[in-house]
């Protein structure tokens, strides 16, 4: 049975014409399969744990897409670094918790690649405990026939620190729904999300920071290449609740356009329930700059070596952070298929 489910609603609406406050995907609900789906963790880093003490956090998905995650879970706890693969064979659903103990400071590299026509739904939800420190990078590299939906959730506890690092290649659509909720005192997320897209591929991003304590911070940037016929929307919101004095948000993006047939949105959206509060916003968009090009000719390269070579530069901040150098290469590659 194909039904239809409203994803990545905006929390504050737009004019509906613009087409910015949300989407709608069909999904044969059917062909979900457990078998469709396999986790792979590498490293000691992180252990199976019976259960979990509290609430899980809120997603940015929307209730529709809450209905397609599983109640099953596989429950995890943190203690040190480690690497997770998804691996999708058809359309399925794979929903994970993981929680960073006290004190601990990890990384987790989690790559999602393979193929699923109707939908690839990937749910993590992340909790951090005091004084906790995670980064977690991201890489997204499936077939670019996929429906992919990426719903990432995070509770931050007193002092704790999540950075999370992002490179989205393939799909056909994806949908990144991320909901950070910043309820301990002085807890910090950033969050640097790097893409690259060509045909008619189309990215939805609904990134969303919920300052709920005092004294918490966010920084949350989304950069990214867009070439022939591909689109982008990006939401990103910075939620002040009522009780979080103090608190600092910024959300910012760098966009280049590299066809006349791209389509490129921006919504940025601050809501503010309290007074003692700072939250900006900024955004660069258009062509590559011709002075830099001018530059890079006079230094020898024709104007697509120059043009190849400063898009390639932009990804060289995420792809220098992976130690894991076959995964490094592997990447390397498909940017470099896309630009050639």
């Amino acid at each position: 049975m194909t039904d239809v489910y409203n994803i990545n609603t905006s929390p504050a609406l737009t004019f509906a014409k613009l087409g910015m406050n949300g989407d709608r995907i069909s999904v044969n609900t059917s062909l979900i399969k457990k078998v469709n789906v396999e986790q792979y963790i590498f490293g000691n880093g992180i252990t199976d744990t019976d259960d979990i003490d509290e609430a899980l956090p809120g997603g940015a998905a929307g209730q529709d897409i809450d209905r397609l995650l599983s109640t099953e879970s596989r429950i995890m706890t943190v203690k040190g670094n480690a690497g997770i693969t998804i691996s999708f064979s058809g359309s399925g659903v794979i929903r994970r918790v993981l929680k960073v103990a006290r004190g601990v400071e990890a990384e987790v590299v989690e790559v999602v690649k393979g193929k699923a026509p109707d939908i690839a739904l990937n749910s993590t939800s992340y909790i951090l405990e005091k004084n906790a420190r995670l980064k977690l990078i991201r890489i997204q590299m499936l077939d670019k026939d996929t429906l992919y939906v990426d719903d990432l959730r995070a509770k931050l506890h007193e002092d704790s620190y999540l950075e999370v690092v992002r490179l989205d290649l393939g799909s056909k659509r994806s949908y990144i729904a991320s909901k950070v909720s910043l309820e301990g005192k002085n807890s910090e997320y950033k969050a640097h999300g790097d893409y690259l897209l060509n045909g008619s591929q189309r990215l939805d991003i609904n990134m969303i920071a919920e300052h709920i304590a005092p004294d918490t911070v966010s920084d949350m940037r989304c950069d990214g290449v867009l070439l022939d016929s591909a689109s982008k929307i990006f939401r990103g919101v910075l939620d002040f609740k009522s009780g979080c004095k103090g608190a600092k948000g910024a959300e910012n993006e760098d966009v280049i356009l590299l066809s006349e047939d791209v389509d490129n949105q921006s919504l940025p959206i601050i809501l503010c329930g309290e007074e003692d509060v700072e939250g900006n916003h900024g955004a660069s968009v258009g062509k590559i700059s011709d002075e830099i090009i001018y530059y890079l000719m006079t230094r020898g390269f024709d104007e697509e070596a120059a043009v190849r070579l400063i898009i390639r530069s932009k990804f060289n901040n995420i792809t220098s952070q992976l130690k894991n150098s076959d995964l490094r290469d592997v990447i390397n590659r498909q940017i470099d298929g896309v630009l050639s």
